[in-house]
């Protein structure tokens, strides 16, 4: 397969994964809590609130991930897809199949985490940070029973 035809099945690729992406946003969005939603119980809107904080985070995660993809589609349609924006040399076929988005070769994505300096981290997910949320928010649920109420 030439270069061309496999950065056109890399294009198609991208087209259908921003597509589903935009969907997943928009899905993510529409669960996120709205205080015009009429719950009047505070224990319920907490919880709300707490979904609602993941579900927010899960649509801020996939747009820096459309944003990627929409950075590369770009790129395809200027006809510098697959070039690396460090040294100019072009990104193998291998690379680009794996990682559609990069914007630098293996060698230079090295040197960048060698030195600590990742020139992506606007478009880069922090899993980490949406992971450790995600541990937070599991907190047991308590109800009445679980509370001694009664007055000493």
């Amino acid at each position: 397969m030439s270069r061309n035809d496999a950065v056109a099945k890399i294009k198609k690729h991208l087209l259908l994964q921003r597509e589903d992406l935009r969907s997943k946003i928009a899905e993510e969005m529409g669960l996120a809590y709205s205080p015009d939603d009429g719950i009047n119980d505070l224990g319920e809107t907490a919880a709300l609130v707490e979904q609602s904080e993941l579900h927010t985070q899960l649509a801020a995660l996939e747009t820096r991930e459309l944003m990627q993809i929409n950075r590369a589609l770009a790129l395809i349609e200027e006809g510098h897809y697959g070039v690396c924006q460090k040294c100019s040399k072009a990104i193998p076929l291998a690379r680009l199949q794996a990682v559609p988005f990069t914007t630098v070769c293996v060698e230079c994505q090295r040197r960048q985490e060698d030195l600590g300096d990742n020139d992506e981290d606007a478009y880069s997910v922090d899993w980490r940070k949406a992971y450790d949320h995600e541990r937070r928010s599991n907190t047991a649920e308590y109800s009445v029973q679980d509370f001694d109420l009664a007055s000493e």
